[in-house]
C-alpha cells in the first residue's frame, strides 16, 4: 500500500520543519482549530505556500489518492469564438462550465473537455496553494477544524497520515480543499 502522506510530502518537497509532528487535537483551547494563511488569524500549523503551474501538476498531486467524483453534468465544448475570452471577466454561467471542466480534467476525462483547456490554465493557474501537514488529527466535538485562505478561493492541501472523527466533530471549509490521507475515521 502506497503511504499518501510520505508521497505527497515528498512531491511538495516538505521537510520535517513543515510537518506538524504528533496528533493535532481540536479543543486544545476554547472555540475551533483554524488552519489558514491569512496573517491575522491564530493557525494551529504554518502553512508552506507552493505553486502549482498546470492543469497536469494539480492532476499529478490529486491522483495519488482516490480519484475525484466527475461532475454530473458535463459542460457543452467551449465556444470556439471564446478561446481568447479574458478569464477574469467570465459571466457566472461560464465561471460554472470551466469549473466543471476543471473538475473533470481532475477525473480523469480530458477528452471530453479538451475544449477548456486553455481557458482552465488562464483562469486558474498559476495556484498558490498554502499546504498544512499534519501527522494525525483528531477533530472533538464542540471544537471544529476551520480550514480558510488568506484570499478569495485559494485552495488548500491538507496532508495527513490519518484525520479521526469524533462523533459531533465537524470540518469547515471555506474554501476548495484537497484533503489527502491514509486514513479518514469516523467514529
Amino acid at each position: 500500500m502506497v503511504d499518501l502522506f510520505k508521497e505527497t510530502s515528498s512531491r511538495l518537497s516538505l521537510t520535517e520543519a513543515n510537518i506538524y509532528q504528533g496528533t493535532l487535537t481540536t479543543g486544545g483551547q476554547p472555540g475551533p482549530t483554524y488552519l489558514s494563511t491569512k496573517p491575522q488569524v491564530p493557525s494551529a500549523v504554518k502553512a508552506k505556500m507552493v505553486s502549482i503551474n498546470t492543469i497536469e501538476e494539480l492532476k499529478d498531486l490529486v491522483s495519488g489518492s482516490s480519484r475525484t467524483a466527475a461532475p454530473r453534468n458535463i459542460p457543452h465544448p467551449w465556444p470556439q469564438s471564446r478561446q481568447e475570452a479574458d478569464a477574469k471577466h467570465l459571466n457566472e454561467s461560464e465561471e460554472r462550465q470551466v469549473y466543471a471542466a476543471l473538475r473533470a480534467f481532475l477525473a480523469g476525462q480530458e477528452e471530453t473537455v479538451s475544449s477548456y483547456t486553455d481557458i482552465v490554465e488562464r483562469r486558474y493557474f498559476p495556484i498558490r496553494a498554502g499546504v498544512f501537514a499534519v501527522e494525525d488529527i483528531v477533530v472533538t466535538p464542540d471544537h471544529p477544524l476551520v480550514i480558510e485562505p488568506e484570499e478569495g478561493h485559494d485552495p488548500v492541501i491538507l496532508n495527513v497520515n490519518s484525520i479521526t472523527l469524533a462523533p459531533g466533530g465537524q470540518i469547515f471549509c471555506h474554501t476548495p480543499v484537497i484533503i489527502i490521507a491514509n486514513k479518514f475515521i469516523k467514529q
